[in-house]
């Protein structure tokens, strides 16, 4: 896997978000997320009430106030590391809104950052066990010798 590359390239991040089916993409995130506990002494509450709603499609609609927490807690615990993690968290709560089919959603490209933001994540951890992990989720529907969305990374990368 193109680790650096993924860290900076949006095309990248747009084909890994849309190789995995709509229906698990909150819980693709989550999984993410929860990748890091491990190296996280307080997993913020924020972010277990976004576990929460991510397990009950009905309650995905709640994702966009649960956005607004974290984002709170964000701007109000400046210290906490790594704040790629709560971006990563934020991220998830965007795509778990925008599928809830409700109005106003969050910008479409929410989903494009999520393969970078969890990179950065895992570089912040310096854990092989993590990184492998990160990258094994990352990867669960993405290949880019045959997937489909992988097909059309030659169009991409020519545009």
């Amino acid at each position: 896997m193109e680790r650096e590359r993924i860290k900076t390239d949006l095309k990248l991040g747009k084909r890994i978000y849309e190789s995995v089916p709509r229906q698990f993409r909150p819980g693709w995130g989550t999984s993410l997320l929860m990748t890091f506990e491990t190296g996280i002494k307080n997993i913020p509450t924020e972010i277990i009430e976004l576990y929460n709603i991510v397990d009950d499609e009905i309650r995905w609609k709640e994702s966009h106030g649960q956005f607004g927490k974290i984002r709170q807690f964000l701007l109000s615990h400046t210290n906490f590391q790594p704040q790629t993690y709560l971006f990563l968290a934020e991220k998830v709560a965007k795509i778990t809104y925008n599928l809830s089919g409700q109005p106003a959603p969050f910008d479409s490209d929410s989903g494009y950052y999520i393969p970078s933001l969890a990179i950065q994540t895992a570089d912040y951890f310096n854990d092989q066990q993590i990184t492998a992990e990160i990258e094994r989720i990352l990867t669960l529907h993405y290949n880019t010798d045959t997937n489909v969305v992988g097909k059309r990374q030659k169009n991409d990368d020519q545009e």
